[in-house]
């Protein structure tokens, strides 16, 4: 299982992430998405394809375009479609199976 905070705030958890070119994708339906709020930020990804961007608010923080998203992937990337990964200033880290 997979946790994703910003400062004491879970913003992900999941036991269904994949892990792409050192990247942790977390499933949509995973993320707490009151969180997140999409800006207009896109990059491109010669295999994925566009980027979109999210930033994340808490109590505590805001980081702006602190998620990314590949809301129609290319064909090669499909797999992280629905997923959203986050930026190092979100700590990610693995659970033990008893946490």
């Amino acid at each position: 299982m997979f946790l994703a905070s910003v400062g004491e705030t879970v913003i992900a958890k999941s036991k269904n992430c994949m892990i792409i070119e050192n990247s942790i994708y977390f499933p949509r339906e995973d993320v707490f998405t009151e969180y997140l709020t999409q800006t207009e930020t896109v990059t491109r990804c010669p295999w994925k394809g566009v980027a979109t961007y999210f930033n994340i608010k808490t109590l505590e923080n805001h980081l702006q375009d602190g998620a990314w998203s590949y809301l129609r992937p290319k064909s090669k990337a499909r797999r992280i479609r629905g997923h959203i990964a986050f930026w190092k200033e979100v700590e990610v880290k693995e659970l033990c199976a008893d946490q």
